[in-house]
């Protein structure tokens, strides 16, 4: 790879021209526009990096209420006190508690606190994530498997108690990731689970008109899952995701649900194409890359036929 254009493997997941790779006005989690005051939210994932700035983005934004939880309760702990400290709303509540997100009685656990605790959950962020690097055939099958347990079942689980709870109104947002749409070698687990769990978005968001879903992608960082040829190029800033979490939350980004938004896409360039992204679904999952139709795709050399 050209290691002199550190874009390089951004470029090909880009939907607009501008770029974003650090944190930005629209995003910032101060700006009373992305306001969280009032608001629950149940973090997963916030053992990693990207799960500790959704976190601190949450608490920026003076969410009243936030549940994280995690594999290592050392790592929840100390994020729970920087989060405090941190609070726009001294009044704010936080509440850590480790959970399997494999284990529907682990996850089960991890709601009756949560509802104990706030009564009702607003927003959830699913954020945990994992990822093998093997080739098919030189990584156990349980392994292999292992990916779509949590990538997978994981956020299936947290969705499913989050809907029992919600009362047909909220917001869940998934963290994915834009190597779903490729084929690396490798990679097969992880992008395989990451494109049934985009899927999986989709389906919640048709079956629950008052559920706004949303995949985020949180481009390339430099976490312990980072394969190591992509370090160099990994510059994004984790709070890009924390900024997109609150914005997706709010009334501007209605017109997105159900779709897949990337940290690294410019939301005003993306409001200027609203329609055609609206009427074309250029940030839906594609099936396949085809205009499957009455009469079949236009074969560019149809007229040869």
């Amino acid at each position: 790879m050209d290691h002199s254009d550190l874009n390089v493997v951004t470029w090909p997941y880009q939907l607009t021209e501008a770029v974003h790779r650090d944190l930005y006005p629209v995003l910032d989690p101060s700006r009373p526009e992305l306001s969280a005051e009032g608001q629950t939210v149940l973090i997963t994932g916030v053992s990693g990096g990207v799960g500790k700035a959704i976190a601190e983005a949450w608490s920026i934004a003076g969410a009243s209420g936030i549940v994280i939880t995690g594999r290592k309760i050392d790592t929840l702990n100390e994020v729970a006190a920087k989060i405090k400290r941190i609070a726009k709303s001294p009044d704010a509540k936080i509440v850590v508690q480790t959970a399997d997100l494999k284990s529907e009685t682990s996850v089960h656990q991890l709601w009756d606190k949560a509802i104990k605790e706030f009564g009702k959950i607003d927003v959830l962020i699913n954020d945990a994530g994992s990822m093998n690097f093997a080739p098919i055939g030189q990584i156990e099958p349980s392994e292999w498997w292992n990916d779509f347990e949590v990538n997978v079942k994981g956020p299936y689980l947290m969705s499913h108690y989050f809907l029992k709870q919600a009362n047909g109104k909220g917001t869940i947002i998934t963290v994915s990731s834009g190597s779903a749409g490729s084929t690396f070698p490798n990679m097969s687990s992880y992008a395989s689970s990451k494109l049934a769990q985009t899927k999986v978005m989709e389906f919640i968001h048709v079956e629950n008109p008052g559920i706004r879903t949303f995949t985020l992608l949180p481009g390339l960082l430099k976490t312990s899952m980072t394969a190591k040829q992509y370090l160099p190029f990994a510059q994004d800033n984790p709070m890009l995701s924390g900024g997109m979490s609150l914005f997706l939350c709010t009334p501007r980004a209605d017109w997105m649900k159900g779709c897949v938004m990337s940290v690294n896409w410019d939301i005003e360039e993306m409001e200027l194409h609203k329609e055609e992204i609206q009427r074309e679904g250029r940030n839906k999952l594609t099936y396949l890359n085809a205009q499957l139709r009455k009469g079949g795709h236009p074969w560019e050399n149809r007229a040869e036929k």
